[in-house]
Order: C-alpha cells, then sequence, then structure tokens
C-alpha cells in the first residue's frame, strides 16, 4: 500500500503542523503542560496555559515582536473572535521579553517571522499555526475533535497512532493492534486511540480520514511527521502492520521503524 502525508488533515493556514521543524521542536515537553503546577515560578503565558488546561480549554497564544498593524490587527481578530467564549483563552508573547523565554523555547518560535498565534488544545496538542493572518473561520478550525486532538500530540510527539474505530466505541483493540502493541521495540513508540463511529464529536474528523459511515470497524494506521501508513479492517495482523510500516521506510519518523526486527 502506498503511504501518503496526510496534507488536507493536519494542514492550517498553509503550514503543516506536524512538521519535525521550528515551529514545533520540543513538543514532547509542551504536552505536559496540562499537568503544570501553579506555582509563582510560571510566567504569565505558562499560567495561562496550565489554568485553560485545567479548565478543558483551548490556549490561542499569540508571538510577536514589534507592535505594528499586523501585530495590533492579529491580537484584535483573536479578541473579537474569543474573548466573548469560555472555551479559549487568549494570551500575547513579547518574544524579547526574558520571563517568557521558556516557552518560546519550548515552541521553537524565537526565530519565527512575527506575529505568530499558535492554537493549544487542552491535552498540549498544536491545532493552529497562523503566521501574519488570522480570521474567524481560521480560529474555528483550530478547535477539533478529541480524537483528533489526541492524534496530534502524539504524531508532534514522534509516537506512531493506531486508531482503532468501531460502531460504539467498546468492540475493544483488534488482536493483530494488541500483537503489535506488545512487540518491545514498538509498544513505547505507538499509541492506541479507539474512537467511535456512534460520536458525533468525530464525524468530520473520521470523515477527513475517509472512514466511510458505513464501514463497521477499521484500524488507521499514521506515524510521524504525519505519514498515513495505511488503513485496514478489523481483522488486521501484526505481520501486515510491520509489512506497511516498513514500506513506509524513513517517512514514518520513529526510530525502531529503522531497527525493529
Amino acid at each position: 500500500m502506498k503511504t501518503h502525508t496526510l496534507v488536507g488533515l493536519f494542514k492550517n493556514n498553509g503550514i503543516l503542523l506536524l512538521a519535525a521543524g521550528t515551529l514545533l521542536v520540543s513538543l514532547s515537553n509542551v504536552s505536559s503542560a496540562q499537568n503544570a503546577p501553579r506555582v509563582a515560578s510560571l510566567s504569565k503565558a505558562e499560567a495561562s496555559r496550565a489554568s485553560a488546561a485545567e479548565q478543558n480549554k483551548y490556549t490561542f497564544i499569540m508571538f510577536w515582536k514589534d507592535q505594528d498593524t499586523t501585530t495590533k490587527g492579529m491580537w484584535s481578530t483573536l479578541q473579537q473572535n474569543l474573548s466573548d467564549k469560555n472555551t479559549a483563552s487568549v494570551v500575547a508573547v513579547n518574544t524579547g521579553d526574558p520571563q517568557e523565554r521558556k516557552i518560546i523555547e519550548q515552541y521553537g518560535v524565537s526565530r519565527a517571522p512575527m506575529p505568530l498565534t499558535l492554537a493549544v488544545a487542552p491535552n498540549g496538542a498544536v491545532t493552529g499555526s497562523y503566521l501574519k493572518q488570522i480570521n474567524a473561520d481560521y480560529i474555528q478550525q483550530a478547535f477539533v475533535s478529541p480524537a483528533k486532538s489526541q492524534c496530534m500530540l502524539n504524531l508532534q510527539s514522534r509516537r506512531m497512532v493506531l486508531l482503532c474505530v468501531s460502531p460504539s466505541g467498546q468492540a475493544g483493540v483488534p488482536q493483530g493492534v494488541q500483537n503489535f502493541k506488545s512487540i518491545p521495540c514498538y509498544k513505547n513508540a505507538v499509541e492506541v486511540i479507539n474512537v467511535s463511529q456512534s460520536e458525533p464529536a468525530e464525524r468530520d474528523f473520521l470523515k477527513e480520514l475517509r472512514v466511510p459511515a458505513s464501514q463497521n470497524s477499521a484500524v488507521v494506521f499514521m506515524a510521524p511527521p504525519g505519514v498515513m501508513v495505511g488503513k485496514y479492517n478489523s481483522s488486521v495482523s501484526s505481520q501486515q502492520l510491520i509489512a506497511e510500516l516498513k514500506k513506509a521506510g524513513k517517512s514514518c519518523g520513529v526510530e525502531g521503524c529503522k531497527h525493529c526486527k
């Protein structure tokens, strides 16, 4: 099966969110933000992100350098579209502020063009990246389903994903997926995520993955930085998953792909 990148699924405002590039160099550290203690050592932006995560809210972080027209316009748009919502918080970070050095380094934005806004889900996944311009549609697109957010977080953290789709979400994990997960050099490099076909919040995500609503069960195999290794039914074997992963080669983005026998 030919592999392909999930550009249509994980691309937002022209920036591939899952790429291991300048903007997302340390998401494995950022993903733990939801559990960060609320102590005095947290900067304003870190405290805002941690507080939002505790309340199951998104955080829109606008990084800026100069208070020019573009920066003011982006901030105004964020305020207009999010100030009255209880689903997100908004915080501005001056990249020249030494107190915000940690969060700037975590997201690797010190040399990025400004202004830049990142949308961060409660679990720490970056679901939107907006350079110089943003609008209401872009903001709305940053709010993703729970399963999509989990997939994005793991892929951004350089982990493979086996998304198990079932009619009720209670069908269990297919045996082939269990067997693959049990292989020592893969078990810590892959996350198994369950999702129900009947869950309304996940319908758009499954449609993006091209999992037909009529299909009772499916296994979607994804690997970083954003490669769909393949889609299978619940009878897929661990040997088949291994074979497909080897076909993906280095594009799978996980060290075990090259060395696991």
